[in-house]
């Protein structure tokens, strides 16, 4: 048996690592890996953030995950010393072997900002990988495809539990994301996939 890997995804807001990444992270899961979820805001500048905070901790329930939920302020998240430290902390308490995270090629601030810090917090971690979301520039250039064909209907049952955002933004529609994975996919040879830039790989 491979051995168990831990994985820590981190995102701005509520539902970013799961457009991002969760078909990843659902191949993490039935692998055995165990799985961890950083979010640094309540996502209130993009609804009820009451709402928003119950449904992370559905989708983090959903894929086994242990949720951290932060409340920086939606918008104004640094890229400084308590952006850092919240990350360092959740890095040492869960050490993980893989972290996702937001890439530097983002038209949101606060995505460049987690990307930022998350590279300072992150220095003694082997495995570091960015991911594709809406708000991502042309700029963005995969050099990683994770096969996510046996694991999209997880991904898709993720984002829809954050059923706020879905209801009224046509980019995260199931149709709309399963298009988009197989866009990447035919790059990779594989029928679905999610796109990774690799910032550290240690194989």
């Amino acid at each position: 048996m491979p051995k168990q890997r831990t994985i820590l995804a981190i995102g701005a807001h509520p539902d970013d690592v799961e457009i991002g990444c969760g078909g990843a992270l659902a191949k993490h899961a039935a692998q055995g890996d165990r799985i961890f979820i950083l979010t640094l805001t309540h996502g209130s500048q993009g609804g009820d953030p009451a709402a928003r905070v119950r449904e992370s901790a559905r989708a983090a329930q959903l894929i086994g995950a242990t949720l951290r939920l932060e409340d920086f302020p939606d918008g104004a998240i640094g890229d400084g010393v308590e952006t850092i430290k919240v990350v360092q902390e959740t890095i040492a308490e869960c050490r993980p072997t893989h972290v996702y995270t937001h890439s530097l090629q983002e038209t949101h601030q606060d995505h460049r900002n987690v990307h930022l810090s998350t590279i300072v917090a992150s220095r003694g971690v082997s495995n570091v990988y960015c991911y594709q979301s809406p708000s991502s520039t042309v700029e963005f250039r995969p050099n990683l495809f994770v096969d996510i064909s046996s694991h999209l209907q997880m991904k898709l049952d993720l984002i829809a539990a954050h059923e706020s955002q879905v209801s009224h933004r046509k980019i995260l529609h199931a149709e709309m994301i399963q298009a988009t994975a197989r866009y990447w996919g035919r790059f990779a040879g594989c029928i679905l996939a999610e796109p990774m830039v690799v910032f550290r790989r240690c194989v």
